[in-house]
Formats: structure tokens, sequence, C-alpha cells
């Protein structure tokens, strides 16, 4: 679609901080390189996906903000990740197999929330689990699938060390900043969340009102990426 998007980490290399999809992609790269402690942490830990399976880049479905993410797809770079979320497993289903067909011919993966029965049924990439279902530890059922992605969400110390059990392979801290998904939530900040990012033995995945500003704000953090509703619907513009 042509849009821009927006990145101040340092590790884009680069003076300016707006960017086309391109150079994100390369930004992906470059984290995965980063970030290969983590990787060997999970290698150690049994963990078949590999440092390029993980995704630095998260676009997440809303019952309320974003039932649809199917028009925003193009706006993703390649290797990024589309995290499906309803209440109502069965247009969970219709959903997962509507997106499915569209995120890989754009190269993305797809992430179920959540249901790891219907992400296996689906053919989808790996399952997000919300803290509620990480506290419930391993998956309940086997999974065979060769890098099949395990993510969870995490809002304190116990929920990290909770998501680590659960056999995560990143990890999602939020709310970093105020985010409409949860206007009521308590926020993390910025100095609470790089703490929880510094300590999790899995990569970190920034999520909670993040738009140009405050992804800017994250600048030299030890995040690994992040995830967002706003910033792929309403990217940032130079």
């Amino acid at each position: 679609m042509g849009s821009r998007v927006r990145c101040g980490w340092k590790e884009c290399g680069a003076n300016d901080t707006t960017f086309s999809m391109a150079t994100l992609a390369k930004l992906s790269t470059r984290l995965n390189r980063a970030h290969r402690p983590f990787h060997t942490r999970a290698a150690a830990a049994n963990i078949s996906a590999q440092p390029s399976e993980i995704p630095c880049f998260f676009l997440f479905s809303d019952s309320m903000r974003l039932p649809d993410p199917g028009p925003y797809l193009a706006r993703l770079p390649r290797g990024a990740a589309v995290v499906l979320r309803h209440q109502d497993p069965g247009q969970l289903e219709d959903l997962a197999r509507r997106i499915l067909p569209r995120a890989r011919a754009f190269g993305l993966k797809v992430l179920i929330a959540n249901d790891v029965r219907l992400a296996l049924k689906c053919r989808a990439d790996g399952v997000h689990l919300s803290e509620h279902h990480a506290r419930r530890g391993p998956l309940r059922c086997s999974v065979q699938k060769p890098g099949f992605l395990i993510t969870a969400a995490a809002h304190s110390v116990a929920a990290l060390n909770c998501a680590a059990r659960a056999g995560a392979m990143a990890i999602m801290v939020s709310p970093v900043y105020a985010t409409k998904s949860h206007p009521t939530a308590n926020t993390l900040g910025i100095i609470r969340f790089f703490a929880l990012a510094r300590i999790s033995s899995m990569p970190v995945i920034a999520l909670g009102g993040i738009e140009g500003f405050t992804l800017s704000r994250l600048k030299g953090g030890p995040q690994y990426g992040f995830g967002a509703i706003g910033y792929w619907t309403d990217p940032p513009r130079a």
C-alpha cells in the first residue's frame, strides 16, 4: 500500500526515524541476530523454533477495535505475525480460515489465541496464550508440528515465569503504555517494562499503546520486537 512506518531503535542503523517496509524487514533480521542468546537458551530448553521463525512484529485482531485484520495485512513486513483473537470459538475459526491464505500470500505467520487444537486444525503457525491460559502450564495436547510457535502474555514477574513454564518462545509484556484495548488497565511504564524485559529468559515483545512516539521511547531497550493494533491500522507519517 506504499505506507511507511516509524522505528526509533538504535539497531536500525539510520539517522531518520521513518522507514519503508523493506527497511523494517531488515530490522527484523538485525533483531534476530542481536538476540541470539535468547535462542541459545531456547535450544537448551528443547524448543524447536529457529531464530528466524520468531517474528519481531505482530498485529493483533480485536473483537471491538479490529475484528477483521485482513485489510491491513499488506502493511506488515514479511515474516511478521498476526494474532487472531475472538471470544466466540466459531467466529475465531471462521476468521482464521479467512485470514490464513491471505496472510500466507504476504509471507506472514498466523497465531491463534488460546486454542492450540484450532491452531493445529487450521494449520496455523502457532498459538498465543493469555496470561490466564499460561498459568495452566504446558500445553495439554501434544504438538508435533515443526516450528510451531508459542507466545504468551505477561504483566508481572510471576507471569513471566508462568509463560516460560508454559513453553512460550516469546513473551508479550504489556501494557507498556495506555491502550484503547484495555483503557482501565494499569500501565507498566517504560522503566518497569525495561526491567521485566531484562530479566526475561525469553524474547520480549512490547505491547500496549505502541505508536510512533511511544515506539521511539523504546530506543536502545532490551525488547525483541513490538505488537500493536493502531500502529499498523493508522501508521505514523513522516
